[in-house]
């Protein structure tokens, strides 16, 4: 019997918010512009004095819009954990409405390693799991790092796990 052991407990990295990050960063600029214009043309007499008060907190209102998306982006992948101990492959994920999938070992059929560019330059890639699990027929472990050494640990328990439960994959 394989004893429950945690092998590996891994959260993504918030490198996977880069373009959030930039998008927000270029919205500041734009909000702050869109601010000088309203003051400058929004003193028409035909708009209605209650319509203008709206328009004159509309970038006060983009801000708040554009920093809560940014903090709940944050969270979404801060909330994100793989658990792989000795049996299963463990996903947890949500931060309302927790999610946790969980895949047998001895379902997994093949792994890829992706690492972009921008990954690869702090340490981190992607391990992508294929399997025989009808709900999660891939599973994808973003933005982790040393996703080699995750993927040797990861095969070396499928292979016991294949051999304990005497399960063989046949094409």
């Amino acid at each position: 019997m394989i004893q429950k052991i945690v092998y590996i407990k891994v959260r993504p990295s918030q490198i996977i918010n880069l373009e959030t990050f930039a998008l927000s960063l270029l919205a500041i600029p734009i909000i702050i512009l869109m601010n000088d214009m309203l003051k400058q043309y929004l003193s028409l007499p035909f708009i209605p004095t209650c319509v203008t008060i709206h328009l004159y907190r509309l970038p006060a209102y983009l801000s708040a819009f554009v920093l809560i998306h940014l903090v709940y982006q944050i969270l979404r992948v801060y909330c994100i954990q793989y658990e792989i101990d000795s049996e299963e492959l463990s996903y947890y994920s949500g931060i309302f409405k927790r999610r946790h999938e969980i895949v047998e070992l001895y379902r997994v059929k093949d792994f890829l390693i992706e690492k972009p560019f921008i990954y690869r330059l702090m340490g981190l890639g992607n391990l992508i799991i294929y399997t025989s699990d009808k709900t999660t027929p891939v599973l994808r472990l973003e933005a982790i790092k040393e996703p080699e050494e995750k993927y040797k640990i990861l095969r070396g328990l499928v292979e016991l796990n294949r051999r304990e439960k005497h399960v063989f994959e046949v094409d």
